[in-house]
């Protein structure tokens, strides 16, 4: 999978604030269509469609989800390969086509597209937080994700299988969830959770936040392991929302002492920890407070020195050194 570093985003080089970025939630199906209904449809022959809002028409009047593929065939080799060796593949459209509908966006080279349809494409892209080609998104006719995959080196056939395990796990998830409605306590909160999906980072949160709620409530105390996480996972994507919101009136104060808060409010420690004041570091660097982003960075990398946070932050610990070493030597 080619992989795309974060600040493909609009935010500014090296902005560890992207970690906590709020991926915009798909709009309603009505408004997508507003936003897609101009683009072309552009039909991969009877199988899959080229078109998003054409592929969401047709899901909903079938009762049917949708496989999304996120992709560069004309520029991306294992793209190209994951086309040509499986997705293309009768042995993988027939049984997949049962329960699918197949969506396929191309994502030129140097975003070589008209303006419009690259924007639109971009929401979606950021939506569900896609950061490398080819990566494949499966969600229901609404848009709401319940599982992710991308090139395998296996057979069309072992590939359409994998799908469909996914596609059963969900169904099985949706219908211990139905079956909340008769009980209570942490009984209840089981049987909901079992139809929210594990998705990367903050997506289940903000994909599924009314079924998360509902658990928390059924199980105020906490009894389940699970209740504490999606309070931890919905506190921070409201953190998430609201330093975007400050970051947008340029408000760094703020943001640092939000930032404060929620380490303590959540009693992060770890690479969560590691997460958060790499944040912090990157808002003291937009108030020109170097001595504190050094003091930042240097506290990252002594809480566990082997994360990839803390190898992020000695890389700009390194450039400050070479920075420094480098006004001292010239004259």
């Amino acid at each position: 999978m080619v992989r795309f570093s974060d600040n493909s985003n609009c935010l500014p080089l090296y902005s560890p604030i992207l970690f906590f970025m709020k991926p915009p939630i798909l709009p309603t199906l009505v408004l997508l269509f507003s936003l897609f209904h101009s683009l072309p449809a552009q039909e991969e022959g009877e199988a899959w469609h080229g078109d998003y809002a054409t592929g969401v028409a047709e899901a909903t009047e079938e009762g049917k989800d949708i496989l999304l593929v996120f992709t560069g065939t004309d520029w991306i080799d294992i793209s190209r390969r994951f086309y040509d060796e499986i997705l293309r593949r009768p042995d993988f459209i027939d049984p997949v086509s049962e329960e699918f509908v197949l969506v396929k966006l191309e994502y030129p080279k140097d975003d070589k597209q008209p303006r419009q349809e690259s924007a639109r494409k971009r929401v979606l892209r950021d939506a569900y937080r896609v950061r490398g080609f080819p990566t494949v998104v499966l969600t229901d006719s609404e848009g709401r994700p319940f599982g992710f995959n991308g090139y395998q080196p296996v057979s069309p056939g072992e590939y359409a299988e994998m799908t469909m395990k996914m596609h059963a796990a969900r169904e099985e998830g949706l219908a211990a969830a139905k079956e909340a409605a008769d009980l209570s306590g942490a009984e209840k909160a089981d049987k909901l959770s079992a139809g929210i999906p594990e998705l990367p980072g903050s997506l289940a949160a903000r994909f599924y936040r009314e079924e998360m709620e509902a658990v928390v409530e059924a199980d105020p105390d906490e009894t389940l392991e699970r209740t504490r996480t999606y309070r931890k996972m919905m506190a921070d994507v409201d953190y998430g929302d609201e330093m975007q919101r400050l970051e947008q009136d340029v408000r760094w104060g703020e943001m640092i002492e939000l930032t404060e808060r929620f380490i303590d409010e959540n009693e992060l420690e770890g690479p969560a920890l590691q997460k958060a004041l790499l944040i912090k570091a990157g808002v003291q660097e937009k108030q020109g407070n170097t001595a504190g982003v050094i003091q930042t960075l240097l506290e990252i990398v002594k809480i566990d020195p082997e994360t990839a946070f803390a190898t992020d932050a000695q890389k700009q610990l390194d450039g400050f050194r070479a920075e420094r070493l480098e006004e001292d030597l010239v004259p």
